[in-house]
């Protein structure tokens, strides 16, 4: 989930589907693109309605990824993205303004 939202935030993008026809050219990112170490901390709360006290995370992993990506690039540059992916030519124009 947490490189989903890097992708999410950082290369994926979908807007033009005649450029974009495969996964690999709309930005998804692969495994390599992973960072080599990161700390993930775990939360056990057992949920008595689930199945042996389960529950799922799913989407909740990535939500805040992408925002980070774009407070990250403020705090480098001085520049608000606001629409994502934040490719190169995004963050330009953002310093342009």
């Amino acid at each position: 989930g947490i490189i989903q939202g890097m992708g999410m935030g950082l290369t994926e993008d979908f807007d033009d589907l005649k450029v974009h026809t495969s996964l690999q050219k709309c930005g998804i990112p692969y495994p390599n693109d992973a960072p080599d170490d990161f700390e993930l901390l775990y939360l056990e709360t057992p949920r008595p309605a689930g199945l042996l006290g389960q529950s799922g995370v799913g989407e909740v992993s990535m939500t805040s990824v992408h925002p980070a990506c774009a407070n990250a690039i403020y705090n480098a540059v001085g520049a608000r993205v606001l629409r994502m992916p934040a490719i190169p030519e995004r963050i330009k124009a953002a310093l342009g303004k």
